[in-house]
């Protein structure tokens, strides 16, 4: 009886939370709810060597502030940072790495953990088929089914050549093979995220088929690209623009077929249209990840609000390492959240990097 007040109490300040940061969301620089969710990275450990990867692409090497920082969370770490979370109100955390969590070889105790926290977890991966063969985690995950919210992955083309191409690392078959197992079994549900360029926009429809077929519950989410500039995929000629006609045909056929074949799709506005652009991540949430130039030993609690071009290539290393503080609020409302809300509701922008965000738009709200 007890245990039902208390979820009863927990669930209706989350239901006051939520109320706050539609109230406040981009009208306040001090705010009085926590974080919609926050991102924890386990290690930088990674099978893939993705082009558009500011991490691990050989490419990045040179320009980005990320590339080749070598770390592992520590399960203790990983405990203190979710009751933190919990503690903090904090209604959704998500395992994550820049590279691959099922690497870590406490991936498992770290989902039960969050599990026995916050009754479910959600998590990345690859799929990476030679760790997943061999630590048998595809059943591992069958086993959690209940309690795993949802697992997000990369595809990025419905051609298999293509997306092996840019993945540089796990292949197409490999990935579409671990959901279609797995949802053999269960019914977990797949957040495939598709980063949409000028380059690969031909193979949608080939995808959804793919994922109709085989009965994957999936979302498939279309996203534009972070346009990092340090390759031709990468670069600003690259994502997707109110001017490709092509692509927007191709969108549209995309989303009147998915709706056939009974497949959720999301499809980004083009990277230009600027229509109520708001760089909202100070407002929602943020990231443990590591970033050059802070202390190495701390870089599993060092705070990004994401890897973003203003972290990637810009002056953002940090926003504050999270065990200086004693309470998710107080790092929330801290002197660099607080001075990048204040910039941005000033119509100014955190980095000179921001320029080529597509949540960049000079005009105040």
């Amino acid at each position: 009886m007890f245990q039902n007040f208390k979820k009863y109490i927990r669930n209706r300040q989350l239901l006051q939370d939520q109320r706050r940061f539609e109230e406040e969301f981009y009208k306040k620089a001090v705010l009085s709810y926590p974080p919609r969710s926050v991102t924890l990275t386990i290690t930088s450990y990674c099978n893939n060597k993705c082009i558009f990867c500011s991490y691990h692409s050989d490419d990045a090497k040179e320009v980005s502030n990320v590339y080749g920082l070598n770390f592992k969370l520590s399960l203790d770490d990983f405990k203190r940072i979710i009751d933190m979370c919990y503690q903090g109100r904090v209604p959704h955390v998500h395992i994550c790495a820049t590279g691959e969590p099922f690497i870590h070889n406490q991936i498992l105790e770290m989902m039960d953990y969050c599990i026995e926290v916050y009754g479910t977890s959600s998590v990345q991966t690859n799929f990476y088929r030679p760790i997943f063969e061999k630590n048998d985690f595809y059943n591992e995950i069958i086993k959690r089914a209940d309690a795993i919210s949802y697992i997000t992955t990369d595809v990025l083309s419905g051609d298999e050549d293509q997306h092996n191409e840019l993945k540089k690392g796990s292949t197409y078959k490999d990935v579409m093979y671990a959901m279609e197992y797995i949802n053999s079994k269960c019914n977990i549900k797949f957040k495939v995220h598709l980063v949409l360029t000028k380059y690969n926009y031909r193979h949608i429809n080939e995808l959804i088929k793919d994922i109709a077929d085989k009965k994957i519950n999936a979302d498939l989410e279309i996203v534009n690209l972070h346009a990092h500039c340090f390759n031709e995929f990468t670069s600003l000629d690259s994502p997707y623009m109110s001017s490709d006609v092509t692509i927007k045909d191709a969108l549209e056929k995309a989303a009147e077929y998915a709706l056939q074949r009974n497949v959720a799709l999301t499809i980004p506005k083009p990277f230009d249209d600027k229509t109520d652009s708001k760089c909202g991540s100070f407002w929602s949430r943020f990231q443990l990840w590591p970033v050059k130039g802070n202390d190495r030993n701390r870089y599993h609690e060092n705070v990004i609000m994401g890897a973003c071009n203003a972290v990637v290539k810009g002056n953002i290393s940090s926003l504050g390492y999270i065990f200086d503080y004693k309470n998710i609020m107080d790092l929330w409302n801290n002197e660099y959240f607080v001075k990048y809300r204040t910039m941005l509701l000033n119509g100014e922008y955190p980095d000179s990097e921001c320029v080529n965000c597509q949540s960049y738009n000079v005009r105040k709200s």
